[in-house]
């Protein structure tokens, strides 16, 4: 039986042996995540060359920790020498931040022979990975738009209250994000007509097509528009 603890042991010092068996470690578990990261994410647009950045960055991580080793100066020095480079790339995804985060991890465990603990915490974290894929914790329940449409300029109390009614009962949540009045006439408005703007979650996009229909022919609202995020929020 292989044994991993024994592997730890010969691995310590700084041979060309040690050096090289680190890196392809190193680089076998953050593949791991990003394959996990690649049959996972639900994303169409990623970061450009994310998932290779996912399995490149654990071996020069790796690489430093053993260039440090033991030294508080090499430490410091290497502390110093990383605050000198800038890293403008900005990962809007929390979830794209953890899975970077985990390839840096496992670089830093397997650069301090923490084999055992790199290799168990690569392995737990891409099973947790595929559980919460499958779970309900990650089905899109909802969507988020934003709908647009303009007031008729003789509409009664009645009406606006009959609006209300219609979107407490499509929509989830309705928040009014903008009301405004144009002062001036433009070609394709009356002047003095208010125009409102919401963000509302609602449960699919059948549903949002039935809410604005009826925004159109039951209630009378002008030039409606309903625009969706890029990604399905989950609230």
């Amino acid at each position: 039986m292989f044994d991993f603890t024994n592997m730890h042991s010969n691995l310590e010092g700084a041979s060309l042996w040690n050096i090289i068996s680190i890196a392809l470690i190193a680089f076998v578990l953050s593949s791991l995540i990003a394959v996990t990261f690649e049959k996972t994410s639900q994303e169409i647009d990623r970061p450009r060359f994310f998932i290779q950045s996912l399995i490149l960055i654990a071996i020069p991580v790796a690489t430093v920790m053993q260039a440090i080793g033991d030294s508080l100066a090499r430490g410091l020095g290497m502390l110093g020498a990383l605050a000198i480079i800038r890293f403008r790339t900005t990962l809007r995804s929390p979830r794209n931040m953890v899975f970077m985060f985990a390839s840096i991890g496992v670089g830093i465990a397997a650069g301090v022979y923490g084999l055992l603990i790199a290799l168990i915490g690569t392995i737990g974290f891409c099973l947790t990975v595929f559980i919460l894929h499958y779970s309900p914790l990650t089905k899109n329940e909802y969507v988020i738009g934003y709908l647009q449409f303009q007031f008729p300029t003789d509409a009664s109390k009645t009406l606006e209250n009959e609006l209300s009614l219609t979107l407490d009962e499509h929509c989830s949540k309705a928040i009014l994000l903008n009301y405004r009045i144009n002062s001036k006439k433009r070609k394709d408005e009356q002047k003095g007509i208010p125009s409102f703007e919401y963000k509302i979650r609602i449960q699919d996009r059948n549903k949002a097509t039935s809410l604005v229909n009826i925004l159109t022919e039951k209630i009378g609202v002008l030039n409606v528009t309903l625009n969706f995020k890029e990604d399905y929020e989950k609230i």
